[in-house]
């Protein structure tokens, strides 16, 4: 693939998971350059279509919301409110701190944790983890978010999605693949199952789905235009626009 936003690749460790941002065993996490990428490429398409930010964002499996927290902490003046949904309520433990590292409180409590750490065992990890705090504070400070909403949810078979409450621009979500996390679903085509269910949350004005997959899964699904596709490793990465129903 191209990057068309992010075209130097830089040093990102700053966001790795379990530095500053949370983590535990089973959560995933995710290329943060090629995140950068596909979100831009979304508010991009947004931009295009007289679609100006900041924008409502939904992960439907979110794991540990390690997307969505990068996606806040690169691109917070282009994001008002996030929700965040998964099936696993260990995970949603650690989607929630996460997301609140989102906000000044959240970054405050993590820099306690981090130099009671610190003083406790004088680590080098912990020290380099603060020099990344402190680095982050600014991002943090000029974010325009509003509020994160987290919540648990299988959205093959939904049942808690009035926990969004406001029209979604841009579903970004990666996909249970095998290794670490899987489908939880008895639905025999639970991406289909979600193309359907997250269709009544998206802005009627415009919004963009991007999902992110290994090569197995056939992402599509007939309420729904391609808009771009590109294979990235291991992954394969496909972005599409509601197909809306016109009236007779």
């Amino acid at each position: 693939m191209e990057y068309l936003y992010e075209t130097k690749a830089g040093s990102y460790e700053d966001y790795a998971s379990g530095r500053v941002l949370y983590n535990a065993p089973g959560v995933t996490s995710f290329p943060v350059r090629l995140g950068s990428e596909i979100v831009q490429r979304c508010f991009g398409i947004l931009e295009d279509r007289g679609i100006s930010g900041p924008y409502t964002l939904y992960d439907p499996c979110c794991g540990g919301a390690y997307l969505l927290t990068i996606t806040g902490l690169l691109h917070g003046t282009q994001v008002r409110r996030m929700y965040a949904s998964d099936v696993d309520p260990n995970a949603l433990s650690v989607a929630g701190k996460n997301l609140a590292l989102l906000t000044k409180q959240g970054l405050t409590e993590r820099e306690l944790q981090l130099r009671e750490l610190y003083g406790n065992y004088g680590k080098p990890s912990h020290k380099e983890a603060l020099e990344s705090l402190a680095r982050l504070e600014s991002a943090v400070s000029g974010l325009t978010l509003d509020a994160s909403v987290v919540f648990q949810d299988n959205i093959t078979e939904p049942h808690h999605l009035d926990h969004v409450d406001q029209p979604i621009h841009l579903v970004l979500t990666d996909l249970p693949y095998g290794d670490l996390v899987s489908w939880e679903s008895g639905d025999a085509d639970p991406v289909s199952a979600l193309f359907e269910h997250i269709y009544p949350l998206l802005s009627s004005e415009g919004a963009v789905v991007a999902m992110i997959a290994d090569k197995s899964q056939k992402l599509g699904h007939a309420r729904y235009k391609r808009l771009q596709h590109f294979k990235v490793g291991k992954r394969q990465v496909a972005i599409f626009e509601p197909i809306r129903e016109t009236k007779a």
